[in-house]
């Protein structure tokens, strides 16, 4: 399954720190929860598009490393 686009979404309902979750429309026209998005690691929704869903957590999850400091 491949990201066809990407959309920051809000939840009805939802504790203020799941405010904005990134959701991916698929190529198979299933839509798909990502994760949570964090002010301090900006991730453009578009920068997505194309990729797994494995491959999109992947690179979330090199950038909140980067921003902490823990890989360059």
């Amino acid at each position: 399954m491949i990201i066809e686009s990407v959309a920051l979404v809000s939840l009805p309902g939802a504790p203020a720190y799941q405010e904005k979750l990134y959701q991916a429309h698929m190529d198979t026209g299933e839509d798909v929860l990502l994760f949570q998005a964090h002010w301090d690691v900006p991730l453009p929704p578009e920068s997505l598009v194309g990729l797994t869903v494995e491959e999109a957590r992947r690179r979330r999850a090199e950038r909140m490393l980067a921003a902490a400091g823990l890989r360059g």
